[in-house]
């Protein structure tokens, strides 16, 4: 795959539902590289049905990379397993770890840093460079570390003190969390300090992130709630403005999930369900699977969710598929492992349909890499 191509960067937690919509989203498969956030060693692994040590956990990243993406491109920010506990578990730094677990595994992965990250993380990213000249990797930019940046050329330097390059580099500009009440004022304010700092040709590709996928809703269970897609509604006034632009970024977003709670969790699951339409991230909610049907909870929920005007049909995505099979509230039900996944396949087939056609790209719709029964997805 080429970076010329790709037009969709998901940031995403490195959880298996994120790492097997991956592998299923194979008609977008070269059209986006995600960007995975390592979070610690420490939740329950739903393959190994147990807690792994931090051992156990770096070593099988480059096995399960593999597993998701094959030989195409990932991004890794490891700056939260760059701490003692994590070095301990490994004779390197943990970045480099999980790069060389990759390379033997026969993956592609690459590491993002940013101005936050240690200087031993640096030292990691620059060894990863010096290793291969030709080697990609990303550079990530808060909007704020933008607008504090006072030229183009210092913001090549931090790039260029590693060894690497601004045209090897993806440029990853990362507004977060937003709620956004005027997309063009924004859109606006973006023109003007990517024109300031980012000339044509200059990076390798340059995406523009923010999420507004709500955190922490509260909610009862048997509640469906609806929220905002302004994320890609400022992506919109981006390419109806983009002529303002220097160089017009392309997408980046956090999928479903708000970027926070990244430390291990060991609780019982509750039943639920995300659902991305073209202007809304739709949650619903079920019962926890600690009280009366368990996991089978989560038949009522995709039925209630399966009764919404916006559900696609069953052959749009494989999760909307599994979505439809749990609705008729039989079979197997699944655990919270694949109720992300199919969410997430979901939102990846519906972020291709509208990128490609903002962009005025062919989208191909390809088979998915294998029939999902022997993806084990249910």
């Amino acid at each position: 795959m080429r970076m010329s191509d790709v037009i969709y960067m998901p940031q995403a937690k490195w959880k298996a539902g994120e790492r097997r919509a991956f592998k299923t989203a194979s008609a977008q498969s070269n059209r986006l590289v995600p960007a995975f956030k390592i979070t610690p060693a420490g939740s329950f692994d739903p393959d190994e049905q147990r807690v792994l040590t931090p051992t156990e956990y770096l070593q099988r990243f480059g096995h399960q990379l593999a597993e998701s993406r094959g030989r195409r491109l990932a991004f890794i920010d490891a700056e939260l397993v760059d701490d003692d506990r994590h070095r301990r578990a490994v004779d390197v730094h943990p970045l480099t770890e999980l790069l060389e677990r990759a390379r033997l595994s026969g993956a592609n992965a690459a590491p993002i840093f940013s101005l936050n990250s240690s200087a031993d993380y640096l030292k990691a990213v620059r060894r990863f460079i010096e290793r291969d000249r030709n080697a990609v990797v990303c550079f990530r930019v808060s909007l704020q570390e933008l607008e504090d940046i006072p030229t183009a050329a210092q913001l090549a330097d931090h790039v260029l003190e590693l060894g690497g390059a601004p045209a090897q580099t993806a440029l990853l500009v990362d507004g977060g969390p937003l709620q956004i009440d005027d997309p063009e004022d924004l859109a606006h304010l973006l023109a003007i300090q990517m024109g300031r700092l980012i000339a044509r040709d200059t990076w390798l590709r340059v995406f523009w992130s923010a999420t507004s996928f709500p955190n922490k809703p509260k909610m009862s269970p048997g509640m469906l709630a609806r929220f905002p897609r302004s994320d890609w509604s400022v992506y919109e006034a981006i390419i109806r403005l983009k002529d303002e632009f220097s160089v017009v970024p392309m997408f980046s977003d956090y999928m479903l999930e708000f970027p926070a709670d990244y430390n291990p969790i060991r609780v019982s699951p509750t039943a639920k369900l995300f659902y991305t339409t073209e202007k809304e991230y739709i949650y619903c909610k079920g019962r926890s699977t600690k009280v009366a049907d368990k996991y089978g909870n989560i038949f009522p929920v995709a039925t209630q969710l399966s009764s919404i005007a916006e559900m696609k049909a069953a052959d749009y995505s494989l999760g909307d598929s599994y979505i439809h099979r749990l609705s008729a509230g039989t079979g197997k039900t699944g655990n919270a492992s694949m109720w992300r996944w199919c969410s997430t396949d979901h939102h990846l087939a519906v972020v291709d349909e509208q990128l490609t056609k903002a962009l005025g790209i062919s989208r191909e719709r390809l088979a998915p890499v294998s029939p999902a029964e022997q993806l084990q997805l249910v």
